[in-house]
């Protein structure tokens, strides 16, 4: 499985992440909140040109706090932002 690293940063923007105040040189740091109170985070690449592989999904689907089919459900725009609230319900990371 690969998914194109741009794609994934514009659509956990979309699902409710946030650009963190974090820096890198080459990292985009996202933060993901629940009525101020942090969620999960996660961090994409911005200084290479490198598409998430394998191993990278696998490693931001566990800070976000999902399987890695999920994940990519949530990037690819199947799993909407309410659903994925709920998965966090779930997993009693929401109130």
């Amino acid at each position: 499985m690969i998914i194109n690293k741009d794609k994934a940063y514009k659509s956990l923007h979309k699902k409710g992440f946030i650009d963190s105040d974090i820096h890198s040189i080459d990292h985009k740091y996202l933060e993901y909140y629940s009525e101020g109170k942090l969620v999960c985070y996660t961090k994409v690449s911005h200084g290479s040109n490198k598409d998430l592989d394998d191993y990278l999904i696998r490693q931001m689907s566990q800070q976000c706090k999902l399987t890695k089919q999920q994940f990519s459900d949530l990037v690819k725009c199947p799993l909407s932002k309410e659903q994925y609230k709920e998965i966090l319900k779930e997993q009693n990371l929401l109130d």
